[in-house]
């Protein structure tokens, strides 16, 4: 496990360099809460001081005082596992220069040491996805929240730290994640076909999410489908085992779905498809894997579809479907709730439970 690693990397001995409190202290302007936070947790602080090969993910005074007032505060005091897990995630399992967010793929996955299996349920620990553009560097945790690096390379005895200028949120399950988005259609498909509570809790899935508007688009066929038709194609659009990131996914291939046929990915002037159908959003991050949102429904049928990249809008890979005026399909199934927070300061204890 990473967080035993981590303790294990700890008791290894601190090298020769500049200490982490001696970074915090340094950088008081804009870390003076996160020091003073961690200075209250003694064992934790001990543990992240002494570690070795890690890249601290520090919240900055604006992002910690958000914190401070929300509900979130009072769970972290409350609950020990909720705390080691936020801190966890805050840390990557590796020494991350500013320059490798930088200088790689637009959309980088990267390991955190959140490997506790209440909040995490992917092998190897949970993910962060980082990405750049003209040189700012911006990491995206659960529902999307978005967290802008604005102090880099801060380098100490152990690694090096980031200042960032919101606090991480930990991914959360399918079902909030998607009420959290607006997939109000792909969750009430879901949750018609009874497959909600499998993909909730099976370890390592990938799920490419058509959005509302997309289910709309073969509104006139969604009604005659049967159960058994539905499930179908709802399981053509989840790949068991394997969470795929959009940067595993970006150079083409395959991947094989629950429904057993494959999906197959291409990448067309900068822009990455499945099928024929446009990702809208790629790595939205959840508990147990990631979704990717696409503008189309992928039809097991059709998998030879091929999209046509100076179209906004891609045809429906169902023949004969068309748009239909009115609700959105299977929106009826989800009951009337208030959609969860995107930002670290929801209910990110709630989201834990339901996410295994």
């Amino acid at each position: 496990m990473r967080l035993k690693r981590l303790i294990l990397l700890a008791s290894a001995g601190v090298s020769s360099g500049q200490t982490l409190a001696e970074v915090l202290t340094a950088q008081s302007a804009t870390l003076s809460m996160l020091n003073s936070w961690l200075s209250s947790q003694e064992l934790i602080f001990t543990i992240l001081s002494g570690a070795q090969g890690v890249t601290l993910l520090a919240p900055s005074n604006d992002a910690l005082t958000e914190l401070y007032n929300s509900p979130l505060a009072n769970q972290l005091a409350q609950d020990p596992n909720l705390l080691t897990a936020f801190l966890a995630y805050h840390v990557l399992d590796g020494i991350f220069f500013n320059s490798h967010f930088v200088n790689t793929q637009p959309h980088l996955s990267l390991p955190t040491l959140l490997d506790i299996e209440t909040f995490s349920n992917v092998s190897g620990g949970q993910r962060i996805i980082s990405t750049s553009q003209n040189g700012a560097v911006t990491f995206f945790s659960g529902h999307g929240a978005q967290a802008a690096v604005q102090g880099a390379d801060y380098n100490y005895a152990g690694g090096t730290l980031h200042i960032i200028e919101s606090c991480l949120t930990i991914p959360g399950s399918v079902t909030n994640t998607l009420i959290a988005a607006g997939l109000t259609a792909a969750l009430g498909a879901l949750r018609r076909c009874k497959m909600e509570d499998r993909l909730n809790t099976d370890t390592d899935v990938t799920i490419f999410v058509p959005n509302n508007d997309a289910f709309k688009a073969i509104g006139s066929l969604v009604d005659g489908m049967t159960l058994e038709q539905l499930t179908t194609v709802l399981n053509y659009h989840v790949v068991p085992g394997k969470v795929l990131y959009s940067q595993q996914i970006s150079g083409g291939g395959q991947a094989l779905t629950a429904e057993g046929a494959m999906l197959n990915f291409r990448t067309l002037d900068g822009e990455l498809f499945v099928n024929s159908a446009r990702i809208v959003q790629p790595n939205l991050l959840i508990a147990n894997g990631v979704v990717h949102v696409c503008d189309g429904v992928l039809n097991p049928a059709n998998a030879t579809a091929a999209p046509n990249p100076s179209a906004s809008t891609q045809e429906p890979a169902f023949a004969g479907a068309s748009s239909t005026d009115g609700e959105v399909p299977f929106t009826s199934a989800i009951p009337t709730v208030t959609s969860p927070a995107t930002s670290t300061v929801s209910g990110v204890k709630a989201e834990a439970r339901e996410a295994v």
